[in-house]
């Protein structure tokens, strides 16, 4: 039995799990998935990688849907029936915990746009037990964090790592913190982000991204969530991020083209061109199309998206073909910037596909050696001549990060 999220197999499963990643089938998919079914399948590796990679419900779904009991074994029809019931149970807990600390934050003033999957069953979705979280991810405003964390404590949550009561000064512009995970007492992780991108530095126009968001209602309770195109560009970057390993997250991408609200299309590209993330875009839906052999996205917006050559060429180095159709793509490195990896081959190539370079030099620079104003906040003296001497710690700091990552 094949584990994880190897899909390396090229046969009736692997074919079985790409024709039912879908929310719907047309008259050829179902013909095939009819003929498919009447071939010997390894159940056993059907059920495990489904699971994996989050697909599970909807091929449940419709195997019922084609009245497939009559040919699937009826103990695979019952194993499938309990996981879905088990997504369904995990989404319905997950949402009515978040459901009390949105209405809670609703109370003091405070926006939040929710992200990924809990806007997706909203929005998308329409069944819980379609699309699983392990978390909901919600974006925040930094000038709120104060506030949002104060009430994550009086609702009895706990930091996964650290208690950030306040937001650490900043040292350049683009300066962001990363996740922040809290946790409620019977487990339910909410993940909290300033930035929608997260890929160490932050977005050029993260204001445009909120007043471009839009009122919606998620289990009775009005939240913000992102705009079309600011969702294609989530859901894109989230997935290279990750190295497309999962594939409930190219279902994510598909169905947002195919089933959500209407894109626009030329904002789209403009917003992608101003966030420098082409590369990423053009290359991810180009995968994402080659694995469901279908063009989700106009041929005139992939070829006002598409990269120089060379972006392309070190993209697919980085995330070989071969490597990506079998789900183990290589997580974060070259897309994520890392301001203390100064010395590293992967901050180059960085570099070269994702641009502003001057931003992260400014970024890498001001992080070895801080303004006074700077060392004087995170350590706690007054600004004079003797911070100087607190200055060593910086490379104390950088050997700590490096040892942790590795």
């Amino acid at each position: 039995m094949k584990t994880g999220s190897d899909l390396q197999a090229t046969g009736r499963e692997r074919r079985l799990l790409i024709l039912t990643a879908r929310l719907s089938l047309d008259r050829r998919t179902v013909a095939e998935l009819q003929e498919l079914l009447r071939q010997k399948i390894d159940w056993d590796t059907v059920i495990s990688q489904s699971a994996t990679h989050g697909t599970t419900g909807i091929i449940y779904k419709h195997l019922l849907d084609i009245s497939a009991e009559n040919i699937v074994p009826a103990e695979v029809m019952e194993k499938m029936r309990v996981i879905y019931l088990k997504i369904t149970a995990t989404g319905m807990l997950f949402l009515a915990q978040f459901k009390q600390v949105s209405e809670r934050l609703a109370e003091e003033g405070i926006e939040i746009i929710v992200l990924k999957g809990a806007s997706l069953i909203a929005g998308l979705y329409g069944d819980y037990g379609f699309r699983p979280m392990s978390d909901i991810d919600v974006l925040v405003h930094e000038k709120d964090w104060p506030r949002i964390n104060r009430t994550l404590k009086e609702l009895g949550y706990r930091s996964a790592e650290k208690d950030l009561e306040r937001i650490p000064p900043k040292l350049a512009r683009y300066d962001v913190e990363a996740h922040m995970q809290y946790y409620s007492r019977n487990g339910t992780c909410l993940e909290f982000q300033f930035d929608l991108l997260t890929i160490g530095i932050g977005m050029k126009d993260i204001a445009g991204v909120w007043a471009r968001s839009r009122e919606k209602e998620l289990d009775g309770v009005k939240v913000r969530m992102l705009s079309p195109e600011d969702q294609l560009l989530h859901l894109t970057v989230h997935a290279n991020r990750h190295g497309c390993m999962r594939l409930k997250w190219l279902v994510d991408i598909t169905e947002t083209i195919r089933q959500g609200d209407e894109i626009d299309w030329d904002l789209f590209v403009e917003i992608v061109r101003k966030e420098k993330v082409e590369v990423i875009v053009y290359c991810t839906i180009d995968f994402v199309s080659g694995v469901f052999d279908s063009q989700f996205v106009p041929k005139g917006i992939m070829k006002k998206l598409k990269p120089k050559r060379y972006k392309s060429a070190i993209w697919k180095a980085v995330w070989p073909k071969e490597t990506l159709e079998a789900f183990h793509g290589r997580n974060e490195d070259a897309i994520t910037f890392y301001f203390y990896r100064i010395f590293s081959g992967w901050n180059l190539l960085n570099f070269v596909l994702m641009g502003r370079v001057n931003d992260k030099i400014e970024y890498q620079i001001k992080w070895l050696i801080p303004p006074l104003e700077w060392m004087s906040e995170t350590y706690g003296k007054p600004k004079s001549p003797g911070l100087l001497k607190y200055y060593p710690l910086r490379v104390v700091d950088y050997k700590k990060k490096k040892k942790r990552e590795i």
